[in-house]
């Protein structure tokens, strides 16, 4: 058990929150959100509740995500409403399962907005979801805070009306992390960096790959002219990335951006491994989690060629590692539930994680405890359920604004608040919304994803991938001054 549980949490390391895989707007015209409590725009707010709402896969192909997400963002609503709420009225969320389904997402969001009539849509779950409602809250003018997705066209840098300056996304947008994914290549090493002296990139025809490959060619513009001349991509039209891979290995890249997603990154990686391709890989926060070799996905043999080959590094929005603080709250209940697993270290306490990942964790673990949720510890520092409580999380720090701000209660007024300060991300960065940017975090960390050995007596399985995060968070603008 013990081991087990120590496998789970180093996931919670490179918290890679792989939701992006889930894979001509017009407003009103007033771009300037008044101080107004209009009938209109006071829907879904009763005497004593503010209902906000959300579609997502709570059964089917999609549960395991999308169940921890929805109870995340409740924890976080859970623990807004236990210091008060806004004006003693609490956040509740009314949710719909659409099944992982798009049609099931356009129905279903139409009955939150039109009969429900909720106040907000938190935690807008899933690229295929995004892809068919997009245009309708914009158009509804109906906030949208976080989507669970990277789509390209959640980016919008220069919002105007209240219908686009209503959508408010957190998690990084695949074009942005393209951005990083190039800048990080070329950094120095002691920067979080791979340094590379030339860059090769794999994409191919999928719609993620495809956002992360312009935002990689976007920045390339804004590289020195001796890096940017130092990138070769490769565009794959099939499954077998062998003349791509002999390609960038014949022209001596150094590092290998792979923009591929799920099994195909896998297939490339293998591909890399059989003709003894020695460098560096870097790939999105998508392909991060070290479950994805886990997973069955990859024979013993595979660990053994892929990890011996190269080194392979990807990014993380999020970054919970600390090396000072250490976690020892004997009155909490998830505490005592780390040291009846005996990883409190002998009742020295846990190590290892922030302690604002604590209040988070244990946010969490209250809630999920409290609707008797058979699996709160793992919910806990569950990705997913991580996920969510960022979403909840930066709703009630904006209606906290709002209420401290004396404006009234309205949607318009909602958006003036998010456009008026910095927010701090839970667990991650902060991110400005102001003068109409709408482009998701900009600052990634960086993690290991290596082969721990498992070389325990008895143990049926010699090698298990994990992760670790070994450079803390940078942004976007903090590389472009290193590099030029």
């Amino acid at each position: 058990m013990k081991n087990t549980l120590t496998k789970l949490l180093s996931l919670v390391l490179a918290l890679v929150l792989c939701l992006g895989m889930f894979a001509a707007c017009k407003g009103n015209g007033d771009n300037t959100p008044e101080d107004t409590d209009e009938p209109d725009d006071l829907l879904g707010i009763t005497e004593d509740t503010i209902w906000v709402g959300n579609t997502a896969g709570t059964t089917g192909a999609l549960a395991s995500v999308g169940a921890p997400f929805n109870l995340g963002i409740q924890a976080a609503f859970d623990a807004y409403n236990k210091a008060g709420g806004y004006n003693g009225k609490s956040i509740k969320l009314k949710h719909y399962d659409d099944g992982g389904l798009a049609e099931n997402s356009t129905t279903l969001l139409e009955k939150l907005i039109h009969e429900d009539e909720v106040f907000a849509i938190v935690g807008h779950f899933g690229s295929y979801a995004v892809d068919v409602t997009l245009e309708t809250l914009i158009d509804e003018e109906v906030p949208m805070i976080y989507a669970a997705a990277g789509n390209e066209e959640l980016l919008n840098e220069n919002a105007s009306t209240l219908g686009e300056k209503g959508i408010v996304p957190i998690q990084p947008l695949n074009k942005t992390e393209g951005r990083m994914l190039i800048l990080r290549a070329f950094a120095p090493a002691d920067k979080g960096g791979l340094a590379a002296t030339k860059v090769g990139v794999i994409a191919n025809s999928n719609e993620a790959s495809q956002s992360l490959l312009a935002g990689i060619r976007d920045e390339m513009n804004n590289l020195p002219a001796d890096k940017k001349n130092n990138v070769i991509i490769q565009e794959v039209n099939s499954t077998d990335y062998s003349a791509a891979v002999n390609a960038l290995k014949a022209a001596g890249c150094d590092v290998v951006l792979l923009t591929v997603i799920g099994g195909d990154y896998l297939t490339a990686l293998t591909t890399m491994a059989n003709v003894d391709y020695k460098c560096n890989v870097l790939t999105s926060y998508n392909n991060a989690s070290a479950a994805t070799f886990n997973a069955d996905n990859v024979m013993q043999e595979q660990y053994y060629d892929i990890f011996t080959t190269m080194n392979i590094f990807a990014q993380a929005w999020l970054d919970i590692s600390s090396a000072e603080y250490v976690y020892k709250d004997e009155s909490s209940a998830l505490y005592k539930m780390y040291a009846a697993f005996g990883l409190n270290n002998g009742g020295a306490g846990v190590a290892g994680y922030t302690e604002e990942y604590w209040v988070v964790a244990n946010n969490i673990y209250n809630y999920a405890t409290s609707i008797k949720d058979p699996t709160a510890f793992a919910m806990s520092y569950d990705a997913y359920a991580l996920a969510g409580y960022i979403a909840g999380d930066l709703f009630c720090q904006a209606m906290e604004e709002l209420e401290a701000s004396g404006k009234a209660l309205s949607r318009k007024n909602l958006i003036s608040v998010l456009e008026s300060k910095e927010y701090k991300i839970a667990m991650a960065d902060a991110l400005s919304f102001a003068n109409g940017m709408r482009s998701g975090v900009q600052s990634f960390a960086l993690t290991w994803v290596f082969d721990s050995h498992n070389l325990e007596e008895g143990a049926t399985v010699q090698h298990a991938a994990t992760s670790i995060t070994v450079h803390g968070l940078m942004s976007i603008e903090e590389y472009r001054a290193l590099l030029q």
